[in-house]
C-alpha cells in the first residue's frame, strides 16, 4: 500500500447559484450547497477512496467548520496532523452565473501552518508527499512547505504538486512559480495553466515544454481527458464530456488517482486512465440533469 502525505489547504466550499434576475437589494430564493474541500484536502480523500494510507497535514480554525472539516477527514481513514488556530477555518464561496463562476477565497487559518508543525515522524514509512499548488503563493504557508519538501527529498520520496489557477501564477510570476516547485517530480496543470506555464499553445508543445522541467505527469484537457508523459513517453486518454456546473475538485481527484495507481504499477497508461476515471467520478456527483 502506498503512503502519501499531504500539506496544504483544507476549506469549506459552498456553491450558490445565482439567478438571471438577481436584485441589487433584497432576497431571492436560490440552491447553496455545502461541502468539505480544499485543493489538499479534496486530494487527500480521493486518495483514501483508492485505497492509500495518507497523512494530511494543515491548519483550520477553532471553530464548528474546522471541527467539520478534520471529520470528513477522519472519516475516510486519513491521519490528521491538523493545527488548529485562532483564524477562521478556510472558506471558498462559488457564485454560479450559467456556465460562468467566480470564485470568493478566503484562507484563513490555512495561513497559520508553520514550520514546527512539519514534524519528521509525519513521514515515517512515506513513500511520496503531494502539496497544493496555493501553499506556495503564500509567503505565511510557504515555509512550511519548503520544510516538508526538505524532509521528502531527505528520505528520497517523490512530490507532486496540482498548480493553482492560471490568475493567480500569473500575479504570483511565472518565473517565481517555476523556481519554487524546481524540487518537485510530479505536477497536473490544466490546459490554461499549462499554457502559461510554458508559453506554448497546443497540449503537445506543452507537455514536451514540462517534460523537461517534470519527470512526470499529466495535462488536463478541459473536459476532454488528459496528456500524460513520463521522460519521453507519452499517454492520452480521451473520455466522454460530462456537464457538470460546479468543476471544482476535478483536478485533484485527477492527481489523486494518477498517483496512487502510478505509485503502485509506475504504469504511465493506467495511471492517466485512472485519474480520469477518479474526476469522473467526482464530476458525475455534480453533473447537471437535463
Amino acid at each position: 500500500m502506498s503512503r502519501i502525505v499531504v500539506l496544504g489547504d483544507l476549506n469549506l466550499d459552498v456553491l450558490a447559484r445565482l439567478p438571471c434576475d438577481l436584485p441589487h437589494g433584497g432576497e431571492v430564493r436560490t440552491s447553496v450547497e455545502f461541502t468539505p474541500g480544499g485543493s489538499a484536502g479534496n486530494f487527500a480523500r480521493a486518495a483514501a477512496c483508492e485505497g492509500a494510507d495518507v497523512t494530511f497535514i494543515g491548519c483550520v480554525g477553532t471553530d464548528l467548520v474546522g471541527e467539520l472539516l478534520v471529520h470528513s477527514l477522519i472519516e475516510q481513514g486519513i491521519d490528521t496532523q491538523v493545527k488548529h488556530v485562532e483564524l477562521p477555518t478556510g472558506t471558498i464561496v462559488a457564485l454560479q452565473y450559467g456556465e460562468k463562476s467566480t470564485m470568493l477565497c478566503s484562507r484563513g487559518a490555512n495561513d497559520g501552518l508553520d514550520p514546527p508543525w512539519i514534524r519528521e515522524d509525519c513521514f515515517h514509512g512515506a513513500n511520496h508527499l503531494h502539496l497544493s499548488g496555493y501553499s506556495f503563493l503564500s509567503l505565511a504557508q510557504l515555509p512550511a512547505v519548503k520544510k516538508a519538501m526538505q524532509i521528502a527529498q531527505r528520505k528520497g520520496i517523490s512530490i507532486s504538486v496540482s498548480p493553482p489557477p492560471a490568475n493567480l501564477i500569473h500575479s504570483f510570476g511565472v518565473t517565481s512559480f517555476l523556481e519554487a516547485v524546481a524540487k518537485v517530480n510530479f505536477i497536473f496543470p490544466n490546459l490554461k495553466e499549462g499554457k502559461l506555464l510554458t508559453e506554448k499553445e497546443t497540449p503537445e508543445e506543452v507537455v514536451t515544454a514540462l517534460a523537461e522541467k517534470f519527470t512526470t505527469g499529466a495535462l488536463t484537457l478541459e473536459g476532454k481527458g488528459s496528456l500524460a508523459w513520463s521522460g519521453d513517453k507519452r499517454d492520452r486518454c480521451q473520455i466522454d464530456s460530462i456537464k457538470a456546473l460546479d468543476t471544482t475538485g476535478a483536478g485533484d481527484a485527477f492527481a489523486a488517482g494518477f498517483i496512487v495507481t502510478h505509485l503502485k504499477s509506475r504504469d504511465l497508461s493506467a495511471a492517466n486512465r485512472r485519474g480520469n476515471e477518479v474526476a469522473c467520478r467526482m464530476l458525475r456527483g455534480k453533473a447537471v440533469h437535463t
